[in-house]
């Protein structure tokens, strides 16, 4: 069930964004459709999830920050600053289970429940970005 939660939430979010808003946030949400779909077909090592660390997701998970900062630092938008800061919660999640001592349940509940906010600050984004395009009438995209 929270799997669907989460696609739909994604879905919806994305959508908005290619509709509504500009080139930073369609970046923003094919960025996150690619993660998620290449999360799916990351490979598990052990016989469960989160016993170890989750070195494709980890993987997937650093790149897409990688990508959110690089249009951090190109883009004239806040949003994804904060993406960008959580996304990088994400990774130091992955890497927490390098203690013994962070229990698989715990790994993985923390892994999943960033992934809820990222959808939701590109959806606040490309709205703020389609009010300020009715607002003042332009609204740039990337800085000069």
């Amino acid at each position: 069930m929270r799997p669907l939660i989460y696609l739909t939430l994604l879905g919806v979010c994305c959508l908005y964004a290619f509709v509504r808003g500009g080139t930073p946030e369609r970046w923003g949400a094919a960025a996150l459709i690619a993660a998620v779909a290449m999360t799916a077909f990351a490979p598990t090592f052990g016989a469960y999830r989160f016993q170890h660390i989750e070195w494709g997701v980890l993987a997937i998970d650093a790149a897409l920050m990688v990508v959110i900062v690089a249009i951090a630092l190109r883009a004239q938008r806040f949003w994804p600053m904060w993406m960008a800061a959580i996304l990088l919660d994400t990774v130091i999640t992955h890497l927490l289970k390098f203690s013994a001592e962070l229990v698989p349940w715990s790994y993985g509940i923390m892994s999943a429940s960033w992934s809820y906010p990222v959808p939701i600050i590109l959806a606040i984004g490309t709205w703020r970005h389609h009010m300020r395009k009715q607002r003042y009438g332009d609204d740039p995209a990337w800085s000069r």
